[in-house]
């Protein structure tokens, strides 16, 4: 959309580095949202959190249930318990659960320096992989199905196993940062996030997106327009501006990972060229992965 044409909408944009809290909860709660309506359910957390006797996290997992699927999020060692068989302790916690939730089948993603070789030794199949994702590390995707029910693996002295129907947030950002932390071992330069909203001229904001800098890569979040304003180019003229500003700070290449209901096509009719699909990514929708490039190499 012209400069022009978004100026007689009587709209601005503007832009955080780092990420707006605000923007990025509006954004989160809206994708939350349209996420319930394509799917037809809410998901639901699940923590599974291995705690030593002072009640201090050093292994936990995630998950997220949606009915007949479940969703690791994320799972994480503390270094010092790295080959104590933790992770498998907590990927048996796992499957287990999802058993008991009705669930029969278990997805998940990792980058190939975050243990790529572990979950096929338990089963897990690939659905696929993201060469070169970010800085020349790829990113691997995980299934598993059918699930079966498992004797619970022994824990070392010390340490016993939390389930947490409704994870407290500093549980979950307690395992997140443990993860991110291991990340940065191996790509110390850490990745920013950055917003860009569009605000009428009451500043409301009717738009806004969230993405990822990490050196040459830039990594689309979350885009959302409400939905009067659907349909006038507001989400390109976004998009568009988070594209200037990555290559702005460097980036070469913009990546978008949009489910089947987030319009897929809308990043093709944009240059973005698929690199990836999963067909039953979850419940039955499936997921691209596309990208373009922004800058010179």
């Amino acid at each position: 959309m012209p400069d022009s044409l978004f100026r007689s909408l009587d709209l601005t944009l503007t832009h955080c580095h780092p990420a707006d809290g605000a923007v990025m909860m509006w954004l989160h709660e809206r994708a939350l949202a349209a996420e319930r309506a394509a799917l037809g359910m809410d998901r639901r957390p699940l923590g599974l959190f291995i705690r030593d006797m002072d009640g201090v996290i050093q292994a936990g997992a995630v998950l997220w249930l949606y009915g007949p699927d479940a969703y690791i999020h994320v799972l994480w060692v503390d270094a010092p318990w790295r080959g104590k068989r933790l992770g498998a302790a907590l990927l048996v916690a796992a499957e287990n659960a999802a058993v008991a939730a009705g669930t029969n089948r278990l997805y998940l993603s990792t980058m190939g320096f975050q243990g790529a070789d572990f979950y096929p030794r338990y089963g897990f199949e690939s659905q696929g992989v993201f060469a070169d994702f970010t800085r020349g590390h790829d990113r691997h995707y995980f299934s598993k199905t059918p699930l079966t029910a498992s004797p619970s693996l022994p824990l070392p002295p010390g340490l016993f196993l939390h389930r947490a129907e409704a994870p407290d947030a500093a549980d979950i950002a307690a395992v997140e940062n443990g993860l991110d932390a291991h990340w940065y071992l191996t790509i110390p330069d850490p990745y920013t996030e950055i917003t860009v909203q569009a605000v009428d001229g009451a500043g409301t904001r009717v738009a806004a997106g969230l993405a990822v800098l990490d050196g040459a890569y830039l990594t689309l979040v979350d885009l959302q327009t409400d939905p009067d304003w659907r349909g006038k180019g507001v989400g390109r003229q976004v998009l568009g501006e988070l594209e200037r500003l990555g290559a702005e700070a460097g980036c070469c290449w913009a990546t978008v990972m949009p489910m089947s209901y987030q319009s897929p096509d809308f990043f093709v009719h944009l240059g973005y060229a698929r690199r990836m699909r999963v067909e039953n990514y979850l419940l039955g929708q499936g997921r691209d992965w596309l990208r373009r490039a922004i800058g010179d190499e």
